[in-house]
């Protein structure tokens, strides 16, 4: 699966020895309630790096680069540009009915140029099972560090929303889970359907746990090429 776009990660890393330079750009919807103003979509750039260097494990280096709409950010501005840097190792292999099982972890490195501060962290827990009629089970676990001390309040754009405190500080230690399956929607499984339901903490302190589901598809149109779009859905209130 595309790892920029969905909400889950499969224990699948790349094979020994191949090095994939990958450019993902995307179209971010603001999905902004109607009291936000006027929230423009957005547009992401992200080059990456990605290497086997031996079997099992996999290592990457990437820079999101948000685009915004007209080169503005606006309040999303936070850590744009930061360096991203991580690896994927399956310790086992699927056996019978046991999922494949593997470790992810990432840091973010702060060399943006806006908002910040700090080095934040994620371990995940991945499984991935694969069955007959080419259907794929996904189930992580993951917990974060969030070591920034930047004011998440947005400046006036919060501000005239939520009151002078904005959104608050972020979590400092985050977690979560998702549950997905993803399968073919033709005989070649060149389309898959994607589905995914996510519950975490929230991202700052004094929220309510998130609840989200994800639904969407993703279309291998050549060797080195990829569309995929996802919607995510709030459940909560």
């Amino acid at each position: 699966l595309i790892p920029e776009l969905w909400l889950m990660d499969d224990a699948n890393p790349i094979a020994t020895g191949q090095v994939d330079l990958r450019f993902t750009a995307g179209w971010v919807t603001s999905g902004a309630p109607a009291n936000f103003g006027d929230s423009d979509d957005d547009f992401v750039f992200e080059p990456s790096l990605r290497w086997g260097p031996c079997a099992n494990v996999e290592v990457f280096a990437s820079v999101p680069i948000w685009l915004g709409d007209g080169g503005d950010r606006g309040a999303f501005d936070y850590g744009n540009y930061d360096t991203y840097v991580g690896f994927t190792w399956r310790f086992m292999e699927p056996q019978d009915m046991w999922p494949a099982a593997a470790l992810g972890a990432s840091v973010r490195l702060p060399t943006g140029k806006d908002h910040n501060d700090g080095v934040d962290a994620e371990l995940r827990l991945i499984l991935t099972n694969e069955y007959d009629s080419g259907i794929r089970s996904h189930f992580n676990a993951f917990a974060a560090t969030i070591n920034n001390d930047e004011d998440w309040s947005g400046g006036d754009f919060f501000s005239d929303i939520f009151g002078e405190e904005g959104f608050g500080d972020p979590r400092h230690f985050q977690w979560g889970f998702v549950i997905g399956l993803d399968g073919p929607l033709c005989g070649d499984g060149a389309v898959r359907w994607v589905a995914d339901y996510m519950n975490r903490s929230s991202l700052h302190y004094g929220g309510s746990n998130m609840n989200i589901l994800e639904l969407g598809w993703e279309w291998a149109m050549a060797e080195a090429h990829k569309l995929g779009m996802s919607v995510q859905i709030g459940l909560d209130d």
